[in-house]
Order: structure tokens, then sequence, then C-alpha cells
């Protein structure tokens, strides 16, 4: 054959095309194989992965930063993306978010996924972001989660993560999973269409200050200024709030000899004595038997059932001594003080202490003696330390978060031995003639 440049082409050798043949043909089957192969999809275990140190980054507008800095006290979205390793949810809104954490140098932070765009980030709403700002450890919303779910209590998923505005390091968070439907759907499972199997009532409690739960009356708006609904928000007040005003109507005016039966219908009883306990266990003044009257938990009514249960939130405040006292607040609450009362709720309460003792103090292998609470504050401290140093934002110094860190350390090794010997000082009396303590 002859080439348009006037110079004749040879055929290749017989073997070189075969070659390149077969070359190409296993080309085309690798290709095929790699096509064929299914995407490993990433999901919400992966974010709450305990193992990382996670990095989020907040694209946003300058002027919407400083605006939301500017009014911190207020609860206004502003648009941004977020970014996740490789992933980018674009049109994400952001706000402060807090208590008393608030601040316009480091705030706590809610991203919503769907404020703006129809849409998730694997499978979630919305992510809180607590800045740390009332805990100088920056560890103890993480790991008091950690340890209620390891008590058997639903609990959300925490993380440690580096914060970035527009590519500045803002700090070092702890990025907590909302309790909400997905968190149902976690706990309670779905089916096979991605639904709840169990659509029922959800609420957070909105802290009153020196609140005992006596019964407020049957006017219904006043559980409405008590109970936040975060599902069926649109349902009539009747149903929302009419049994929660049975509940703390019976609670306040049941005689002592039917306060089981008759409370144990509208509330899950002996789950209710394990949430105090791990609760105070962990030390938590500002919890359901805290200094100022209940605060940080929601509770939920299955669908079709009466009783609520409980799940913890906001435990910024744990860790409080190693000798806190196992029965703190125990007198200031109704509802608390009426439970332990009950002879079988009391041995409840303090066996779960005994329980979350032994947890805590267990080693963590054959191999190493160290307790589980004391192992697992380092290795979180070991993961975030440096990220934390790196925060220039916080309020503390890196002196005083290095001191919390150890306090942490402290009573990891000393709580569990001390509420060990108070709890099995009560229940050896209840060998004998019950009486309260």
């Amino acid at each position: 054959m002859i080439t348009s440049s006037g110079r004749e082409s040879r055929p290749k050798p017989r073997s070189s095309a075969l070659r390149a043949g077969v070359l190409a043909a296993v080309a085309w089957s690798a290709l095929a194989v790699l096509s064929a192969a299914p995407m490993v999809a990433l999901t919400s275990d992966d974010f709450f992965d305990q193992s990382a140190l996670h990095d989020i980054r907040l694209i946003m507008k300058e002027a919407d930063w400083a605006a939301l800095q500017a009014t911190y006290l207020e609860d206004t979205y502003y648009r941004a993306d977020m970014q996740w390793r490789d992933q980018t949810v674009p049109i994400v809104g952001v706000r402060s978010r807090g208590s008393g954490s608030r601040n316009p140098h480091k705030p706590g932070l809610k991203i919503d996924f769907g404020r703006y765009v129809d849409q998730k980030f694997l499978g979630l709403k919305s992510l809180a972001l607590a800045n740390g700002w009332q805990d100088p450890s920056l560890m103890k919303q993480r790991i008091s989660m950690l340890f209620y779910s390891r008590m058997g209590i639903p609990a959300p998923r925490v993380v440690h993560a580096r914060v970035f505005i527009n590519d500045q390091y803002l700090g070092l968070y702890q990025v907590m999973e909302p309790i909400d439907k997905n968190f149902l759907a976690r706990i309670y499972g779905q089916d096979s269409a991605g639904k709840s199997l169990n659509g029922g009532y959800l609420y957070e409690y909105l802290w009153k200050d020196g609140y005992a739960f006596d019964y407020p009356g049957s006017l219904l708006q006043n559980y409405s200024d008590l109970f936040e609904p975060k599902t069926h928000e649109d349902e009539a007040p009747s149903i929302l709030y009419g049994p929660i005003e049975e509940l703390f109507k019976t609670l306040n005016e049941v005689r002592d000899s039917d306060f089981e039966r008759a409370v144990g219908e509208l509330v899950d009883l002996p789950g209710f004595v394990k949430y105090l306990a791990v609760d105070n266990f962990l030390a938590d003044f500002d919890g359901f038997l805290g200094f100022w009257g209940p605060n940080n938990f929601y509770v939920y009514r299955q669908q079709g059932r009466k009783d609520l249960v409980f799940f913890p939130w906001d435990k910024d405040l744990a860790f409080w001594a190693p000798d806190y006292d196992i029965q703190q607040g125990v007198a200031n609450n109704v509802l608390a003080r009426r439970a332990l009362d009950v002879p079988s709720l009391y041995r409840t309460y303090m066996e779960t202490l005994v329980a979350c003792a032994r947890s805590a103090m267990a080693p963590v292998s054959a191999d190493n003696a160290t307790g589980w609470l004391e192992a697992e504050a380092l290795g979180e401290i070991a993961q975030f330390h440096d990220a934390g140093l790196a925060d220039a934002q916080k309020w503390f110094t890196n002196e005083r978060m290095d001191d919390e860190q150890q306090k942490v350390l402290q009573f990891a090794r000393e709580r569990g031995p001390y509420v060990l010997r108070e709890a099995q000082k009560s229940l050896d009396r209840l060998q004998g003639v019950w009486r309260r303590p």
C-alpha cells in the first residue's frame, strides 16, 4: 500500500497484531470489570467514624459569616457550601446554636442540609457543632454519649472535627448527631423503603429554672412551653400535649400504692431510672437531676404506646467530680423521687450504677489493665490534642485545656471505685428491711 506521503506502508508482523489485539481485549475486559464493580456508598457511619479526626469546611460569603458572628444570639440562617472528604454539599443553611455557649468568636453551629434545597447528607438532615465553650477539655460530649451507648441507652453519635470557614481554621468542634427522625430510624429500624418503623412523638425538653416536675395544671399551653415537638409538629395540641398533661397530673396526684402501675403506663420507669443512673454516674450537674432543674434531654413516645422514653443530650458539663453524690438531685424532682421510693426501681437504679462502675473500670484487654473509660479518654486526647492546641478561638489557654483533660482522666480512674463502693452500700441495706437511705 502507498501512503499519501508516497511511502509504502508495511503490514505489521502477525505476532505484533495478535499481541495488540490481546492487550486491547484485556484492557476492555478490565474496564468492564471496573464498570460492573459496585461503588461502595458512604453512610453516616463513615462520617461518625471514631478512628478519624475529621475536617469540615464551610464556604460562605464573608459578609454572611460576619453577620452570623454579629448576631450570634439569633437563629438566623446563612447559605454555605459544606465540604467533607471529597463530598461537597451545596447550599446548606448555617446558624448559631447553643445556650450558655453562644459567643461571637467561636460560635456553636447548626448545619441544616435541607434548609434551602430538598437534600440530605449521608441520610442526615442536619448536624450540631458543639464549640466546647463551657468545656475546656473539649471532649465531654463525645465520651459521655459513648458511655450512654455502652450502657444500652440510645444516644447521639459524636466525633471531633476541625472546622474551617473559607479555608481559615475556626477551631476544634465536637460534631453531634441530632436527635430527630433519622436518629429514631437508626434506633428503631427502617422498612425496605427507608421509612422509620416507629413514627412516634419526639420532644425536646425546654429548660425552666428550678422546675421540679410539679403539676402545671390542665392548660395545654403550659406543656408546649416545656416540650417542643420534633415530630408531628402540626398535630392538634390535644394529641401532642394531652398525654403529657395526663402524665404530670398522674405523677403528682396518684397514691404511693398505685404509683408504679399508674405512672408506669406513661413512663418507661425501669428505662428512666437506668437513664438517671448513667446521668449521675457521669456527674452531669446540668442534666436531668442538675443543680438548676431538669435539663438537656429528649423524650419519645413510640407509635401506639403511651410510655415515654428518655434520650440524653448536651453533656458539656459532665464529669463534675469523682465523688459526685450518686443521688444528687433526686429529692428535688417529683418523678425521680417517687420512682426511687419504689423498692424495685431503687434497686434497679443502684444496680445500674454498679454496672456503670464496672463497665468504666473494665480492662480494655487481657494485656492492658487500663479501664475502658480512661482508655477512651486517652485515645480521644491523642487524636485531637494538636488540633485543640491550634484552636486560637477558644476562650481558655492551652494550659487550661491540658489541665481539664487531666481532670477527665482523673475522673475516669476514680469515679468507678467511688460509685461501686457507695452503690454497693445501698444494695447491702436492701438485704434487710428496705428503707430509703
